[in-house]
């Protein structure tokens, strides 16, 4: 890693080294003069950083694809992490604008750095305090961190600014849920839903509800809007392993495996798909009467 870093320094240096001599040329005695060969030299100047600028965004995203496949693989992380990571990953990056703090703050969301991600986009706001989207992702920097009450302030504050901001409102849902408030909980995520304006954010309202049902143990409707999740997002694989638990919950192991299994084809690697893995092999010793460590939910969130 040294070494490269050292090559990149030194190419860095090399181009800052012909570009201030191409400077004085410029403001030499002879410029006139010689006005080709130096209009010739900073043209392949250009074209030389160009090619290697270029070849250098190539690699990043080459490097980018190896971020996402590391969090596929990721075990490490809690349930809810990866429940909010999963929404703001779904989120339009075209729409986060051009400040270099909030596409900054968006990539450390998605690679994980919360902290990070917290910190640039503290900075965006404090540049642009009218800027919703650095304040909406803001939201959910908190809401991974656990400080939900950091959370909770900026989404009001956004939706004061934005009565219509669906993801906003949806990460209010999600904290009122986190905080034990059911009642708003619903009452936020039943407005997304009944919008219908954030295609995105209808597919996770119907998650997060089905969430607040299974914590208050209403296994009827957690297994309601959980089934709706997953057909509005047939590739939200939380969804398959929630319906597993709900199943689980209501004695019915055969639909819960199913449920589980299909996790398993969705992405083997993925960090609900392991869960559902040993879901499926403690199944196979479970008593069918649906009794057992999880039964009422103490793998939710």
């Amino acid at each position: 890693m040294e070494r490269t870093m050292t090559k990149n320094e030194e190419l860095i240096r090399d181009y800052q080294a012909r570009t201030a001599a191409l400077r004085e040329r410029l403001q030499g005695p002879e410029a006139r003069a010689r006005a080709a060969d130096i209009e010739r030299d900073i043209r392949a100047l250009y074209k030389e950083i160009a090619v290697t600028a270029k070849q250098m965004t190539s690699l990043q995203q080459g490097v980018k694809q190896l971020i996402d496949q590391f969090k596929t693989a990721n075990v490490s992380e809690d349930e809810s992490k990866v429940m909010i990571r999963s929404f703001v990953e779904t989120m339009k990056t075209d729409a986060l604008g051009s400040s270099t703090y909030v596409a900054e703050g968006w990539n450390q969301i998605c690679t994980g750095q919360f902290e990070k991600a917290i910190v640039s986009l503290t900075s965006a706001v404090k540049l642009n305090p009218s800027d919703t989207k650095a304040m909406a992702l803001l939201g959910w920097a908190y809401s991974y961190q656990g400080m939900y009450e950091e959370a909770l302030g900026v989404c009001l504050k956004v939706l004061q600014m934005e009565p219509s901001n669906d993801g906003v409102r949806n990460n209010l849902g999600f904290v009122c849920l986190k905080k034990g408030i059911y009642g708003e909980a619903i009452e936020h995520l039943s407005k997304v839903i009944k919008s219908g304006k954030d295609r995105v954010a209808v597919l996770y309202a119907h998650y997060y509800l089905g969430l607040v049902y299974l914590e208050r143990q209403m296994v009827d409707d957690a297994l309601f809007f959980f089934s709706k999740a997953a057909m509005l997002g047939p590739n939200l694989i939380e969804a398959y392993y929630h319906l597993g638990q709900v199943y689980s919950m209501k004695g019915m192991q055969a639909a819960a495996v199913r449920e589980w299994e299909k996790c398993l084809k969705l992405s083997s690697q993925n960090w609900w798909a392991k869960k559902a893995a040993e879901h499926i092999e403690a199944a196979k010793t479970r008593p069918a009467s649906g009794e057992g460590p999880w039964a009422a939910g103490g793998e939710g969130p």
